[in-house]
Order: structure tokens, then sequence, then C-alpha cells
């Protein structure tokens, strides 16, 4: 039975930067995490997978926190949300999928992580090319900030 997942040995955290590097803003999820030195008990990783990719990959932990870009909030601001919230899910695709994702796996008896989002806010259309907009760079030390007090919480 897919439930007996749930008897496996969890980790404890991960801090996971989400994204696209080649999108501009949309990389500031990769760059949040770049400066994250991994620690004992928490894993440091970037990923450009979402929805039933990425929950199924965090299932063996206990705790998640997701950095990723959010063209909801004004550009540069920064919000620490639970994954779920509906009142933030228009406008954020991968926390959406992710969500639904995680209801699925929870439905068919697997235990799932706490799940939170690092949102970074980002213009609503970004273009390509690499590096991140003036206003998304300077959000970077207010975001590792939140992380730093979200791993000993």
């Amino acid at each position: 039975m897919l439930g007996e997942a749930s008897s496996v040995a969890l980790k404890a955290k991960a801090v996971v930067g989400l994204g696209n590097p080649d999108r501009a803003d949309d990389g500031v999820g990769l760059a949040v995490v770049e400066g994250l030195s991994p620690r004992p008990g928490l894993d440091v990783f970037a990923s450009v997978k979402t929805g039933m990719d990425l929950a199924m990959a965090l299932l063996p932990y206990k705790q998640v926190l997701l950095v990723d870009a959010a063209p909801f909030l004004p550009v540069g601001e920064v919000a620490l949300l639970r994954l779920g919230d509906t009142k933030n899910a228009q406008g954020f695709p991968h926390g959406v999928s992710l969500a639904q994702a995680f209801s699925w796996l929870r439905e068919m008896g697997w235990r799932v992580p706490e799940v939170w989002i690092l949102a970074v806010g980002v213009p609503a259309e970004v273009g390509f090319g690499r590096g991140l907009s003036q206003k998304v760079q300077e959000a970077l030390p207010k975001a590792r900030e939140v992380v730093e007090r979200w791993l000993v919480s």
C-alpha cells in the first residue's frame, strides 16, 4: 500500500530554490538558495520541477521551504506563506500545482511534509536572459534573512 512509505525515517528540513535562471527574475529562488550552506539536518537544492515530480521528491522531509518568484507581490517584496493558502493561489502556478499534488498524495495515504513558500515579488512578465533586475537583486538579503529565521523555527 502506498501509505506504507510513511514509516520511512524522515529527514528534518529542506530548502528548495525554484525557477529558471534563463528567465531573468524567475531565477530569484535559485539565487536565494545559492548563498545557503548545508548543515546537519538540512538539505539545500535547486529545482526546475514542480507539481507531482517535486511533491514526490519532497516526501522524505518533515518540513520544506520553497523559494520562488511571486508575480502577485510588488516587485522586491518578500513574504513567507504556508502552501495551500487559497488567498495567494492566483498568479502563483508553482504553489498551486504542488498543493494539488500533495493533496492527492495525502488522499492516497502518504505522509506529506509541512510546506512553506518564501515568495519574492517579481514583474508579472519576466523576459529571457540571465541575471536579476535591480529591485529583485536588492531583495536577496531580506529573503536570505527570512530563510535563516525559518531554519531555527
